[in-house]
């Protein structure tokens, strides 16, 4: 009996929207804080965002550009030096639902373990040709830490032709379909940064207090008008608060998913 040999053709642009259509994505403002109340009541959600709608809602905002669950965008999350970070896994996600690249990434890799390298080529949608990067674990490794300070194997150790693959991809979609990647950074990523940056980006500026929360939920829905109105935009109350206190990143990602256009949140 003969082995029969079935082709799987490549999802075709129309067919990845409509997978994107068939995601929990919210059509409003209402439906996406909800959809954060309920997952930062989930028990089996991770620690970092439990407790916590407006990091929740961070990673719903984040989901629904990319037409993906955001559940199961949360439960690839973590955080690095105070920064939310996608596991590197979700950028191959995020290119094929949101019809980034022709048919799919191509991975070559020569050598092994601590000697080996890739080469990522993939079609970037309305190119003409196939694009490439190359790289290897010895220009690309990050070394882990322990609270010491001491150097601790990490992924790159335990399976490096893995992460030649999640590294490659994201130096790909960067290069290639930086759309896909605005405003995500991967582990990785923050761990390389180095220390000094991170330290200025985390400071606040001196004379001006932070926004807490009770003034923030008291002060929203005044915005919320003023936004949905159109009378101000989500930048120029943001503008406006920051001239009194700084607003945390959650508190700006609530007030920028005011701005809808055409019944899907910025």
């Amino acid at each position: 009996m003969n082995a029969q040999v079935v082709a799987t053709q490549p999802l075709s642009l129309a067919q990845t929207n409509s997978a994107r259509a068939n995601a929990l994505v919210p059509t409003s403002m209402s439906e996406a804080m909800q959809l954060a109340d309920i997952m930062a009541s989930a028990g089996l959600l991770p620690d970092h965002l439990r407790g916590k709608p407006g990091d929740c809602l961070l990673v719903i905002m984040q989901a629904q550009r990319w037409g993906m669950d955001a559940v199961s965008v949360a439960q690839s999350t973590s955080v690095v030096h105070g920064k939310l970070c996608y596991e590197g896994k979700l950028v191959a996600a995020a290119l094929y639902a949101m019809g980034a690249v022709e048919g799919r990434l191509h991975y070559e890799i020569s050598g092994h373990g601590q000697g080996a390298s890739i080469i990522v080529t993939g079609t970037p949608r309305g190119s003409m040709g196939a694009q490439s990067v190359s790289g290897a674990v010895k220009d690309w490794r990050t070394y882990g830490k322990d609270k010491q300070g001491n150097r601790i194997d990490n992924a790159w150790d335990k399976m490096p032709e893995d992460m030649l693959v999640y590294r490659g991809t994201r130096q790909w979609a960067r290069r290639y379909a930086p759309e896909a990647l605005l405003g995500v950074y991967t582990p990785d990523e923050m761990e390389e940064a180095p220390a000094e940056v991170r330290a200025t980006v985390m400071v606040s500026q001196p004379g001006r207090s932070t926004y807490s929360d009770d003034d923030f939920s008291k002060n929203l829905p005044k915005w919320r008008d003023l936004i949905e109105s159109g009378r101000k935009s989500a930048s120029e109350i943001i503008a406006l608060v920051e001239s009194k206190a700084m607003l945390s990143d959650a508190q700006r990602a609530i007030i920028a998913a005011y701005e809808i256009h055409e019944g899907v949140i910025k």
